[in-house]
């Protein structure tokens, strides 16, 4: 009896035949591999990203709180040069006064600067008591000064001081 040579022939010497992957198929060979994350990827990336944002958090706190603080500083320095400008320019003494939280002069109504981060008590204290001579001095208590420190209580609670340069 001859030997079959058709493909759907059992014992068939033809089955093996190098190369040929027609007979060595499984019928889930044909689906495609499914593609994406595994759970546990998805969690460490999420971890990842956490630890980044918090450390960017604190950084970027820690910068705000500085711009913060020199804001107010060049904003108080701005106010004493223009108090100092007018003593010097009108030949009079300028005395400054405190109340409600902004900073004031006995001279005028323009020249005013609202302080909501000092503490009212210290401010009272401070404030009420400088002035500045028709020469351009700065006087706190008939005392010359050249700079003033200020604790001062930044949104958030943050405590801290400012020195501005008179």
């Amino acid at each position: 009896m001859a030997k079959s040579t058709s493909c759907l022939a059992k014992n068939s010497a033809n089955n093996a035949t190098p190369g040929s992957s027609l007979h060595h198929r499984s019928r889930f060979s044909h689906r495609s591999r499914v593609s994406g994350f595994t759970l546990i990827e998805v969690l460490i990336v999420v971890l990842v990203m956490g630890v980044l944002f918090g450390t960017g958090l604190s950084v970027y706190s820690g910068v705000t709180r500085d711009s913060q603080l020199r804001t107010r500083t060049d904003e108080l320095t701005s106010f004493f040069a223009a108090c100092r400008h007018r003593a010097v320019l009108r030949r009079t003494p300028v005395k400054f006064i405190y109340e409600n939280g902004i900073l004031g002069t006995d001279q005028s109504y323009n020249l005013r600067q609202r302080i909501n981060e000092v503490d009212v008590q210290t401010a009272n204290k401070l404030f009420n008591n400088l002035s500045v001579d028709n020469n351009g001095i700065f006087m706190l208590n008939d005392r010359p000064i050249n700079h003033l420190q200020l604790p001062v209580t930044l949104p958030g609670g943050h405590s801290s001081s400012i020195t501005v340069g008179l």
